[in-house]
């Protein structure tokens, strides 16, 4: 135990501030490795006796291999994998290991055992579950929320403002007009967390509800357009006036909310085989991704969170 307990402290000290390509992770990232390579440090003693922090760092592929063995989704493996040859300063490439394909994703889809637990229900945490419900944004980024981070964007849309979003980055989180008034509920104005460490400590699915509100704004949208024929252009306009402010690196083109997103391959049987629909509407789509989501790409939504089931 106590050279267990000396390699993390280790880990600790020698856990690099940036990537090989020189950029920092956030911080909820390192967390997240500090984590898995804490564990792969105690898998690498109890199987090879390494006794330092330089000698564990020559495993990572034996310990992908055992992963593999165990049966551990390719996603999994990645994630445990990176954290070990980030820490390592290891070169991902250099480890062979299972391709990841979104239609083998496991992540919040389908009925898992820790479902069943008690504290995976809204009894858990009520008010965390209902917030989530309208809002969707990570379990970090909940943490981390004030009683402040509430406003208006730039089309008049109500927005709870994510101070550091995944990567670091700040993001505002547009609310469905339907939910305003109970979601400035839970704020006051102040610089008050708005959910205490209690409320935090559960197993709610957050990951799925996160996917729930992205399939519910992709109705709201697809309701809207049906029923208003002007709002299309508006639309259009509130999305190219929200990529112009915060994604100045990636110039607008109007060609990104054009047509349908149509889903092929392995996606497209799966959403065949759970009745989901295998063409969408690209301009509701990118809606979804830039106002709710911040990821800024079709595929991305389409793949992780419009069919999640």
């Amino acid at each position: 135990m106590a050279n267990t307990t000396y390699i993390k402290a280790q880990i600790r000290k020698n856990m690099p501030k940036v990537n090989i390509r020189g950029k920092a992770p956030s911080t909820n990232t390192l967390t997240q490795h500090l984590k898995h390579s804490s564990k792969y440090a105690e898998w690498v003693k109890a199987n090879y006796k390494c006794r330092t922090f330089e000698a564990c760092g020559t495993h990572i592929q034996d310990y992908c291999d055992y992963l593999v063995a165990e049966g551990k989704s390719p996603s999994t493996i990645h994630t445990y994998v990176a954290a070990c040859c980030y820490t390592w300063q290891v070169p991902l490439a250099d480890i062979k290991k299972p391709a990841r394909h979104t239609h083998t994703n496991t992540r919040s889809r389908g009925i898992k055992a820790v479902d069943k637990r008690s504290d995976a229900q809204r009894d858990a945490s009520p008010r965390l579950f209902d917030f989530a419900e309208m809002v969707g944004v990570r379990r970090h980024e909940y943490l981390a929320m004030r009683q402040d981070d509430v406003m208006r964007d730039e089309s008049g849309a109500l927005c709870v403002y994510v101070r550091k979003g995944k990567g670091g980055k700040k993001q505002l989180q547009r609310i469905l007009p339907q939910h305003e008034e109970a979601v400035l509920a839970y704020f006051d104005g102040s610089n008050n967390f708005v959910f205490t460490k209690a409320e935090m400590k559960n197993k709610l699915d957050l990951h799925h509800i996160r996917a729930e509100v992205a399939q519910n704004a992709y109705r709201y949208y697809e309701n809207r357009l049906s029923s208003d024929e002007n709002y299309r252009a508006q639309l259009t306009a509130e999305l190219k006036a929200r990529w112009e402010r915060y994604n100045k690196k990636n110039p607008w083109d109007d060609r990104c909310v054009r047509g349908n997103y149509n889903i092929r391959g392995g996606n497209r049987k799966l959403a065949k085989k759970h009745g989901l629909p295998t063409s969408y509407d690209r301009l509701i789509v990118m809606a979804v991704s830039v106002f709710h989501l911040s990821h800024w790409r079709c595929d991305v939504t389409v793949d992780n969170y419009l069919l999640a089931f």
